[in-house]
């Protein structure tokens, strides 16, 4: 049975991840070599010669072709096999797949699936990055021992953070406030507003509030794999509309997730945020906070994995903050199931 949703974009690699040095990764249970050309645009190959099957990403680069490391035989960015050394013809099937591929929000992407229906309008959008009035600070790439659906989960999960986070984005004023969760098209939205409180640490450091703040969280998942969180806090009273929000401290957490196996992830996360513009110093510091509690997220994260993997005959209990998380998945499911039906009615 199919896991992934194949016809969309993944993201691969940070773009600084990927140069003129041969990179290996694996997205979907399908091992690709990344590169880019000297021009500088990135290439996607399939990592595995077609004739004794040893990984390009041991060969080398001859301009923008890719020399297989054992026989000589190159490929160019269209995965055709354009030289047999000691061969004079090249025989049609001496190919590899070449994947779609696009610079986009600081990433590469690939199109996993039918590279016919490769469509750069569904490359995620995400207005505030390109605009000045906000502060990008990036993490570093994160491989998580996980499957991309238990990150998910926790991404539509604010009742974790009192318990996770207590030292960064958690708060024992939030444990008892219920979540509203709503869905709208391939999108699951989870929320949560907790009213006249102390401010959570991490926005303690970067904030001057009077006294008592107003937060809230909004989880974003967009199917299947991205998931944008904004949350903030202001001086209690401060008001609900998304103008007030602008007005007070608010942070977009976005978080971009590709499977590379059914118990592995890639994940790449960024923050925008709406103060501090442009000081260096505020986005080391809040790259180092924002470390500390995705480091504790994995090691959750990889921890539910484990015990997932060992018998028992006791399903798990489903709570009331599973009904953002349990929606995301079915729709992912269904994505899965069109699919496989778009490929029973095309043959």
């Amino acid at each position: 049975m199919a896991q992934f949703v194949r016809n969309q974009w993944y993201p691969a690699a940070w773009e600084q991840e990927v140069g003129r040095d041969l990179l290996a990764r694996t997205l979907l249970g399908e091992k690709v070599v990344l590169y880019r050309t000297e021009a500088g645009a990135p290439v996607a190959l399939e990592d595995r010669c077609c004739h004794k099957f040893l990984p390009l990403s041991m060969g080398a680069l001859k301009g923008d072709a890719l020399q297989c490391g054992y026989h000589g035989m190159t490929y160019d960015p269209s995965g055709a096999c354009i030289r047999i050394p000691g061969q004079a013809s090249i025989p049609p099937m001496a190919r590899v797949r070449s994947y779609p591929a696009r610079r986009h929000l600081g990433m590469v992407w690939l199109w996993m699936g039918d590279p016919a229906l490769a469509d750069e309008a569904k490359l995620f959008q995400l207005p505030q990055y390109d605009d000045p009035d906000w502060t990008l600070s990036c993490g570093p790439y994160t491989y998580v021992k996980a499957c991309y659906q238990h990150i998910t989960d926790n991404l539509l999960d604010p009742a974790h953070v009192s318990f996770v986070h207590e030292s960064t984005l958690g708060s024992p004023a939030s444990e008892d406030v219920p979540v509203e969760t709503r869905q709208d098209g391939n999108s699951v939205i989870v929320s949560r507003w907790t009213y006249d409180a102390k401010p959570i640490p991490l926005l303690e450091k970067f904030a001057d509030f009077r006294g008592n703040v107003d937060r809230w969280q909004y989880y974003y998942f967009h199917a299947p794999s991205i998931a944008i969180v904004d949350f903030g806090s202001g001086d209690a009273g401060m008001g609900d509309s998304d103008e007030d929000r602008d007005r007070a401290v608010r942070i977009y957490s976005c978080h971009f997730i590709a499977p590379e196996t059914e118990q592995t992830s890639h994940y790449f996360w960024f923050q925008l945020r709406n103060f501090a513009p442009g000081d260096d110093a505020v986005s080391k510091a809040m790259t180092e906070q924002f470390i500390l509690a995705f480091d504790e997220d994995k090691a959750i994260l990889e921890a539910v994995q484990a015990a997932e993997r060992e018998a028992s005959e006791r399903p798990p209990v489903k709570l009331a903050i599973d009904n953002g998380p349990t929606r995301a998945r079915r729709l992912v499911e269904r994505m899965i199931r069109a699919e496989e039906q778009a490929t029973i009615d095309a043959d």
